[in-house]
């Protein structure tokens, strides 16, 4: 068996810090809210929208979402 570590690059697994974020969509009889949060922070989105609109947006908010956190790791 090897010695070599299973991930030999420098940005593996525990190399690091971890930005978390997370989606949740609660829907509803007549409407669902949406959250894109990180552990600790305000929330990047928490909106309510009418049942077929939930995905519209989010991936700008969780790359905002990722980009604050990466702002924080740098100081």
């Amino acid at each position: 068996m090897s010695d070599a570590p299973i991930y030999p690059v420098e940005d593996g697994p525990g190399a690091g810090a971890v930005i978390e974020v997370t989606v949740r969509v609660m829907v509803g009889p007549e409407r669902s809210t949406v959250l894109v949060e990180r552990r600790g922070e305000p929330a990047a989105l928490y909106e309510t929208r009418a049942h077929g609109h939930e995905a519209d947006g989010l991936g700008a908010a969780v790359e905002a979402a990722v980009r604050r956190g990466l702002a924080g790791l740098k100081g």
